[in-house]
């Protein structure tokens, strides 16, 4: 995994910061984030962005998630992944309780993937057909039927979160949570929607990763009043965009970057369930057409991207740089094929709209669709709501920044067709089988078959990718990113901050 992303980065540690943060309290961590929780129930947690601080400062999962993309020891201090990627054997660590002192055991841990297998959240796919079994207190195999290469992945995302029984099986389990992590909550503290304060757990078994005392995290859609907010020094942190990284240079604020996710969008309706004309590849092709990717790079991404047109990072077993060019910026072209499918007059298609994630995209999405015909009607999402709406199947498209990792966490993500961002479930046979093969596939094989993977996507035109994103993470004075993020939570984790 190692190979699967080309990063960059500087952080900068000895950059001074704004004038006015030499009074700030250095036990405590504040940062910004750009989304509320919707739901403290573990089964309703996301697995990247800056939203994963909100549950990972109260939820140990399994196992961790390291900067080059490898998986190492978390609440299971050693793991075996067995039996041809099917069996994956778990040795949890002694003595660790959740803050109402009860054991976190292999029957907690048990409960909380079988929580998470049920819970009706977006994790609940990367565990389902997965048994559990927890022959002692300190020991939890999971198997599955078919080989499973990305499970041991998995356990340091949400499906590995480790959650006491009692409170998953709790009424209060959306809104109360009860920590196996390094903080715990501070409700009296924290306002709903607005502030998250958290207080550090001296009883963790990893306590001295996190020097903070203090967490608060400051929910703050907005990206200029985050940006404002590491100006005057009111946060320590948070994910500023492309065309704000000259202000904040000029602010004498750090920057760490990295290549994060590809920008374009996703086409769910591959089959033409909602909207039949999508189900034409002909059509797909076309929309593809429309976009003009280097422009896209300098107008809404101020230079601070690169052009692609496949949705596998440089580096990856699937990449091939030949595949960027297969769809030129050509109108008349695309306008062509769009009549030869029987749609000359175009059709209509709803995309979701949710700020600040589709406001620069969108309007581009319905003015270079509206060249070939097709009509785009903008419907508003509430932030906290957003994904689970756009997951539940409703929408045929929409703008998306899909995170870069290996080739295969980019195939379980959004091609297979138990693939979280495959809302629709579309499944072809060629592809499944390709998958199945990916999915015990080591070496050449590995990236003989990923790669045969990527070019079935581009020439099928499953997604319109515009570019690789540059990602940046602004920090203050006195306040270190140790490192880049891992290519999972696309931001930097709890203990990379000093």
């Amino acid at each position: 995994m190692a190979a699967a992303l080309a990063l960059t980065a500087c952080t900068g540690s000895s950059t001074p910061g704004p004038d006015d943060v030499d009074d700030r309290d250095y036990s405590v961590l504040n940062l910004a984030a750009s989304t509320p929780p919707a739901s403290w129930d573990p089964a309703m947690q996301l697995s990247a962005f800056d939203g994963v601080w909100q549950w990972t400062a109260v939820y140990d999962t399994l196992l961790t998630c390291e900067e080059d993309g490898t998986v190492g020891p978390g609440a299971a201090e050693s793991f075996e992944f067995t039996d041809n990627n099917t069996v994956l054997s778990l040795n949890l660590r002694e003595g660790m309780t959740f803050e109402d002192g009860s054991p976190v055991d292999a029957e907690a841990v048990k409960a909380s993937i079988e929580h998470m297998q049920t819970g009706g959240g977006s994790g609940a796919v990367r565990v389902a057909d997965v048994s559990v079994d927890a022959p002692d207190e300190r020991t939890v195999v999971l198997a599955a039927d078919a080989p499973r290469g990305l499970l041991a992945t998995y356990m340091c995302l949400s499906p590995g979160i480790v959650a006491s029984p009692e409170a998953i099986s709790s009424p209060d389990v959306d809104s109360a949570p009860l920590s196996s992590g390094p903080y715990r909550l501070d409700a009296a503290s924290s306002t709903t929607g607005s502030v998250l304060t958290f207080e550090k757990r001296d009883d963790y078994w990893n306590a001295d990763a996190y020097p903070y005392e203090k967490l608060v995290i400051n929910i703050m859609p907005d990206e200029t009043a985050r940006l404002n907010a590491l100006k005057t020094g009111q946060v320590d942190g948070a994910v500023i965009g492309a065309q704000a990284v000259a202000e904040a240079e000029a602010s004498q604020l750090a920057i760490t970057e990295w290549t994060d996710a590809t920008n374009g969008i996703v086409i769910f309706d591959r089959a033409g369930e909602i909207v039949p004309a999508l189900g034409d590849v002909r059509v797909r092709q076309a929309m593809n057409m429309v976009f003009d990717r280097d422009a896209i790079v300098t107008g809404l991404f101020d230079g601070r991207a690169k052009p692609t047109g496949q949705m596998f990072a440089p580096g990856s077993e699937a990449y091939d740089e030949s595949f960027d060019s297969t769809y030129s910026f050509d109108v008349d072209a695309a306008r062509k094929l769009m009549a030869d499918a029987g749609y000359a007059d175009g059709f209509e298609v709803e995309i979701p709209s949710r700020t600040p994630q589709t406001d620069q995209a969108n309007p581009l999405i319905v003015q270079q669709l509206g060249e070939i015909g097709i009509t785009v009607t903008e419907t508003p999402l509430a932030a906290a709501s957003a994904v689970p709406e756009i997951l539940s199947g409703r929408f045929a498209m929409t703008y998306i920044s899909m995170p870069l990792s290996s080739s295969l966490w980019n195939i379980n993500q959004s091609m297979g067709p138990d693939a979280t961002w495959n809302t629709l479930g579309v499944a072809e046979p060629e592809l499944t089988e390709l998958i199945e093969r990916a999915e015990s596939a080591q070496g050449d094989e590995l990236v003989d078959v990923t790669h045969a993977v990527n070019e079935y996507m581009v020439d099928n035109a499953w997604f319109i990718p515009w570019n690789l994103r540059t990602a940046y993470f602004a920090t203050g004075a006195g306040t270190t990113v140790l490192g880049t993020p891992d290519p999972y939570f696309q931001v930097p984790q709890l203990r990379s901050f000093e």
